[in-house]
């Protein structure tokens, strides 16, 4: 169905980059936003509310496992 042989030229190196860029990019991201926007129409400010907190959680446990394998 999905033909990538034009990927063949491509070095491993290159691919994890890539894709280590893709879990990175969204976390950058998540951490740049303002926290009155983090918080916007939750009832209260509690800590486990934090997107930056979770974002850099699940990145640093995602990139973790995509290096070890």
């Amino acid at each position: 169905m999905f033909n990538f042989n034009w990927l063949n030229g491509v070095s491993v190196a290159w691919g994890k980059f890539f894709t280590l860029l893709a879990f990175i990019a969204p976390m950058i991201f998540a951490l740049t936003m303002k926290k009155r926007y983090i918080y916007q129409g939750a009832p209260d400010g509690a800590r486990w509310r934090n997107l930056k907190i979770w974002v850099l959680a699940i990145v640093v446990i995602q990139v973790a496992i995509y290096l070890y394998f």
